[in-house]
C-alpha cells in the first residue's frame, strides 16, 4: 500500500513530487499531487474524454476547501497562486494513502477529518467524500468553492467576463455549463468568483506558460452534526437521484475484485 505520512505531507517541497492518477477507461483521469496541489495543466478532479480518444478536457481542476470549526477558519487546500504558497492547507495533512484510492487524514485541532476522491470506471464521474474520523462533529462545518476550468487540456483558462454563469440549482443538484454537482450541503450560494494567477511549476520547468485564471461558480457549506459524512460529485451524467452510498460501494468492490 502506498502510504505517506506527515514527514512527507507537511514537507512541501517532496510533496509535490509525489503524484496520483487514476483512469475511468474512457480516455479520461483524475491527477494530482498528494497535496491536492496541480503542478501541471493536465491535472484536475475530473479531466473527461469528451471526443475520444484525444479530446481530453479539463472540466473540473480542483476544490477550495475550508474548515470551520466553531468560529475558528482552517484552509484545507493548497495552490500556488501569483508565486505564493496560499493557502497552507498541507501544514494540516497527516497522511495520504493511494490505495485503494486517494484519500487524505487531515488534523484540525482534536479534529481528524479524512477525504477521499474516487474516479468511477466506465462515465465522467468523480467522487469526493469528506468524513469525521474523530473528534466533535457538532461545531464542525466545511465550505467548498469547485474551481473550474472548461477547457482543453494543452490549453490555460483566462478570466472572462462574458463568460456565461447561468446556473439551474435544485435541492441536491447544480447544473453549470454542462457539468452536474450533485451534494448534501446545507446551503447552496451563487458566488462566481476568479482564482487568478494560480501557477503549475511543473509547466514552468519546461518552458510552457505555466499561469492561469479558475472560476468558482459556487460555495457550498456543510454541516456535519449528527452527520459524520459528506459528500460532491462532479459529473456529465444528469441523473434524477444522487445515490453515493451506492455508487462509492459499487467502485470499491469492482476495485477489489481487480486487485
Amino acid at each position: 500500500m502506498i502510504s505517506f505520512g506527515s514527514e512527507v505531507c507537511r514537507n512541501f517541497t517532496e510533496a509535490i513530487k509525489r503524484e496520483w492518477y487514476q483512469t475511468n477507461e474512457l480516455g479520461g483521469f483524475a491527477a494530482s499531487t498528494i497535496l491536492s496541489l496541480n503542478t501541471r495543466r493536465d491535472h484536475g478532479l475530473l479531466v473527461a474524454s469528451l471526443r475520444p480518444p484525444l479530446g481530453r478536457y479539463v472540466l473540473l481542476s480542483g476544490l477550495d476547501e475550508t474548515l470551520y470549526i466553531d468560529d475558528a477558519a482552517y484552509p484545507l487546500s493548497t495552490r500556488i497562486q501569483a508565486n505564493t504558497i496560499y493557502p497552507n492547507g498541507f501544514l494540516y495533512l497527516d497522511q495520504c494513502s493511494l490505495e485503494p484510492f486517494p484519500s487524505w487524514i487531515y488534523s484540525v485541532e482534536d479534529l481528524l477529518l479524512g477525504k477521499s476522491v474516487v474516479l468511477l470506471r466506465g462515465e465522467q464521474t468523480v467522487l469526493i467524500r469528506y468524513q469525521i474520523l474523530s473528534g466533535d462533529e457538532d461545531l464542525v462545518r466545511l465550505e467548498l468553492r469547485p474551481l473550474t476550468a472548461f477547457r482543453h487540456v494543452d490549453d490555460l483558462a483566462r478570466r472572462n467576463q462574458s463568460l456565461n454563469t447561468k446556473m439551474v440549482v435544485t435541492s441536491d443538484r447544480i447544473t453549470f455549463a454542462g457539468m452536474y454537482f450533485y451534494h448534501n450541503a446545507a446551503i447552496v450560494e451563487e458566488s462566481g468568483n476568479w482564482y487568478q494567477h494560480i501557477q503549475y511549476p511543473e509547466d514552468k520547468k519546461v518552458g510552457r506558460e505555466f499561469e492561469e485564471d479558475l472560476f468558482a461558480p459556487f460555495r457550498l457549506i456543510y454541516a456535519f452534526g449528527n452527520r459524520r459524512e459528506n459528500f460532491l460529485v462532479g459529473s456529465m451524467i444528469g441523473r434524477e437521484r444522487m445515490d453515493f452510498k451506492s455508487l462509492l460501494a459499487r467502485e470499491v468492490e469492482r476495485r477489489a475484485r481487480s486487485r
